[in-house]
């Protein structure tokens, strides 16, 4: 399915539920349901997230102070690097010989767009664990404050699924600046923690291997298939995804495959077009012989690359210590470490972008609370120099660079 059928689906999808939501006799008013969204608000949750945020007072205030430092920092430096972001574009399109720099390309989330269907599994759950603890931050802060919720619930926007939590705003309104500020830090500082912790899985040693290690043998003892790209000598021949390669045999003679590494490093050294291979794979699986390919027949672009092309993508492959025949348990160390790569990043941008203070989002509320009543004039500008240095910048990523697919 091409992303322009993706996108008129479920547009179709949205018109039909908002449709049935307005006929008189199916009078349904929660969940709530419009063009593209819907809401299904519930107080079941409000017990729980009160007595959370009435332990440990003094905890929560601690950290929500920090909250504010860091909500306050992250929005200064979010707008100077927004706005230097903008000069950079100019200097790298106008000025393209005067200097190297590379401007950061910033674009909207559209599914099939800038988020490829591959990706979208991962995107979807890591939305669903960034709003969840954003919005249990701000209920957390909210009762910590004396502010009482009026309800809580989950949402649907597009495809993206996430949480909410409804403080009383008349409440919040006579709070303190100091209790505004912190309501409005909680949901970026929580994003914020998230994205550190997983952060941290990635990047220590045993991080990740410590994660599966009760389900799987933290050292790899080859290289998993995870993809075939349609057209490719590994499509036709029949290598299909959750195979494991341990061998590779050329002309040259037989490379064992212990790692993905491995094979990135054999095909980069040792593969040209129109070489024939045999792939050998765990299990009783044959050997498969492939004759290699030119990639510009794949992407219809000239390439100078004389590597030939193949057509799969490999993990390492870590052994499940049960079921180990099931290809579903093969991959599942894979989807985890996707899946927590974009926790980590989607939990980043929404503590990052959510701070900026453009209307509507917790950096503008945080702003008015820190600059009071008596500086609403600069508040008022602060918030139109974001609001336009945001949109340049999408302006600018798509008119020069094009929106970026992740």
């Amino acid at each position: 399915m091409d992303s322009l059928t993706f996108i008129i689906l479920i547009g179709f999808v949205w018109i039909v539920l908002t449709g049935i939501s307005r006929i008189s006799w199916f009078n349904v008013t929660n969940p709530e349901i419009g063009l593209g969204f819907a809401y299904y608000r519930t107080t079941r949750l409000n017990a729980m997230i009160s007595k959370i945020g009435e332990r440990g007072k003094i905890f929560w205030k601690l950290l929500w102070d920090i909250g504010i430092i860091a909500g306050l920092g992250i929005l200064f430096i979010g707008l100077i690097v927004f706005s230097i972001n903008i000069i950079t574009f100019f200097i790298k399109f106008l000025l393209p010989k005067s200097s190297n720099v590379t401007p950061i390309a910033i674009t909207p989330v559209i599914p099939g767009i800038t988020v490829s269907f591959a990706s979208l599994p991962y995107f979807i759950v890591a939305i669903m664990i960034g709003a969840i603890v954003h919005e249990f931050a701000h209920g957390i802060a909210a009762i910590n404050e004396k502010v009482s919720l009026k309800s809580t619930g989950i949402f649907v926007f597009l495809l993206f699924f996430g949480a909410f939590v409804e403080p009383e705003e008349e409440k919040i309104l006579k709070a303190s600046s100091r209790s505004k500020m912190r309501i409005m830090a909680a949901g970026g500082l929580a994003n914020m923690i998230v994205a550190v912790f997983f952060l941290l899985v990635l990047l220590l040693p045993m991080g990740f291997p410590f994660l599966i290690s009760p389900f799987y043998e933290t050292e790899s003892t080859g290289a998993l298939i995870v993809n075939t790209v349609s057209g490719t000598p590994a499509r036709q021949e029949g290598i299909q995804t959750g195979f494991v390669l341990i061998g590779v045999e050329s002309e040259l003679g037989y490379f064992s495959i212990n790692s993905a590494s491995d094979f990135t490093s054999f095909v980069q050294a040792e593969v040209y077009i129109n070489q024939s291979l045999a792939f050998h794979f765990a299990g009783n699986i044959d050997p498969i012989s492939l004759k290699t390919m030119n990639k510009s027949i794949i992407t219809d672009k000239s390439i100078d690359n004389t590597t030939g092309f193949i057509g799969i993508a490999t993990w390492d492959y870590n052994e499940p210590k049960f079921l180990s025949d099931i290809v579903f348990i093969r991959l599942v160390p894979y989807w985890l470490f996707y899946t927590i790569l974009y926790t980590f990043m989607v939990n980043l941008m929404l503590a990052l972008m959510n701070l900026l203070p453009v209307p509507f989002l917790d950096g503008d509320k945080l702003l008015a609370a820190f600059l009071g009543e008596n500086n609403q004039t600069l508040h008022k500008w602060v918030k139109y120099f974001a609001l336009t240095v945001l949109v340049s910048n999408l302006a600018l990523s798509f008119l020069f660079m094009g929106w970026q697919q992740i």
